[in-house]
């Protein structure tokens, strides 16, 4: 029932805002046609149904369009990539990033269209496509000075916590390292679990370890050591060791989920809404992704990871991604293609989004999401702060660093390695993967 009410919701809202946006092809007629939209979300779930909503009105605003859906997340990909070398790419996808240098060369290579023209084109009021974006998120539609993505929603790591839980026994979210001990004891104590997450997936194990290595040593050491060529080992800076140790204690003082080793991510979601965990660092998407299991009356709440004092990373930065959408240089209508990601891009479609899915938006002016206390803040903060293309931008990185990286931290949590043993495994390697990306280039 609660997914048909948000679908209906969705629906109607789609009536009212799509019809208000105003056309980005001005003096310029735009040719109905196939268009081939990629999508991230499977049929039948509201994000679909938001993006066919603009596929039915771009079919009544352009006669002989006709919209196609076509997944393209995580499986799909390689096939998805596949097509785009053989010059038969979708006309709307999600393949570039300012932000991950792992993406450049669809550019560098010539598959993307150059979005710069149609971003800075002024509307009867004055304004661009381009000012509807926060300028923190400029970085991850440019290159080279010029844009090729238009974001459509935002990503950030954020520690969620049970609100009503916090407010029955007097707590509030740590602001400091020592905090977020002294909180988990006392959640601990009320026989709770202060920590829910999932051991089955490395990564988001790793946001614990990547949050702490900023917050010890900061990004720019953390990225000379994953990226640099001077081969240097965490031993060369202690505060790698120190952000181990504190990651330690988390197990060690057993404020983690019982079983969490053997949990997968959607079960440890599941016991966090189900109140078994207090607490659970996780990207901003968890309230989307598990709006149709949380519980009537949960009261979720946000804070950005705790600041460690006396640390060399810079104590406000925030882990995320802009989403951000491309046309490929040879859709095979590329005006029509433009206008589909304008729309889907554009500020009343976001407000939509963050209204009815709980999406944090890119765009200026868009009411933050209803019904996670905190986040409001967590979005003005991030103008003023760090902003970290997420895992270090290792998720896409090529020759297993993101398993060098963070397959020793999961074997440290689990007991297997000392913090010691797990970085110098960690050193072994990424030897290795320095060497296959020199042998590679």
């Amino acid at each position: 029932m609660r997914q048909r009410i948000v679908r209906v919701a969705l629906v109607m809202a789609m009536v009212l805002l799509v019809g208000l946006v105003p056309l980005c092809g001005q003096g310029k007629a735009i040719k109905g046609g196939p268009l081939e939209v990629g999508v991230l979300w499977e049929e039948g779930s509201p994000w679909y149904d938001l993006v066919k909503g603009i596929g039915d009105q771009m079919t009544k605003d352009y006669p002989g369009t006709q919209v196609t859906y076509t997944f393209n997340n995580t499986a799909a990909r390689p096939a998805i990539e596949t097509r785009m070398k053989a010059g038969n790419p979708l006309d709307v996808d999600f393949i570039f990033d300012g932000m991950d240098a792992n993406t450049y060369s669809w550019i560098d290579q010539g598959y993307l269209l150059d979005l710069t023209s149609a971003m800075n084109q002024k509307r009867a009021d004055g304004t661009t496509w381009k000012s509807d974006f926060n300028p923190l998120f400029l970085p991850s539609m440019t290159y080279k000075g010029k844009i090729y993505a238009a974001p459509q929603q935002v990503y950030t790591w954020l520690l969620h916590y049970n609100k009503k839980m916090f407010d029955d026994w007097g707590l509030t979210p740590p602001k400091t390292w020592d905090d977020m001990l002294k909180l988990c004891a006392a959640i601990k104590a009320k026989g709770v679990a202060p920590i829910a997450v999932t051991g089955q997936v490395n990564f988001y194990v790793g946001m614990w370890w990547d949050s702490l290595v900023q917050r010890y040593v900061g990004s720019e050491k953390a990225m000379e050591y994953l990226y640099g060529t001077k081969g240097m080992k965490l031993s060369d800076d202690p505060g790698f060791l120190k952000a181990a140790q504190a990651m330690m204690k988390l197990v060690d003082l057993g404020y983690l989920i019982d079983g969490w080793q053997g949990t997968d991510f959607t079960t440890a979601q599941v016991y966090f809404f189900q109140g078994k965990a207090a607490m659970m660092l996780m990207g901003s998407w968890l309230m989307t992704e598990m709006k149709d299991s949380i519980p009537d009356g949960f009261q979720l709440a946000v804070a950005p990871f705790p600041a460690v004092s006396g640390a060399n990373g810079r104590q406000d930065a925030i882990f995320g991604r802009a989403l951000s959408w491309s046309v490929p240089a040879k859709s095979k209508n590329p005006d029509l293609a433009v206008e589909f990601l304008r729309r889907f891009t554009s500020k009343s479609i976001s407000q939509t989004a963050s209204t009815q899915l709980g999406s944090m938006s890119p765009n200026m002016g868009v009411t933050p999401p209803t019904g996670i206390t905190g986040a409001d803040m967590v979005l003005k903060n991030a103008q003023k702060s760090e902003f970290i293309f997420y895992n270090w931008a290792l998720a896409t990185a090529k020759f297993g660093a993101m398993a060098a990286w963070y397959d020793p931290i999961v074997e440290m949590w689990t007991g297997k390695l000392t913090p010691q043993q797990a970085l110098a495994k960690v050193d072994a390697n990424m030897t290795s993967v320095r060497a296959q990306r020199k042998a590679g280039m």
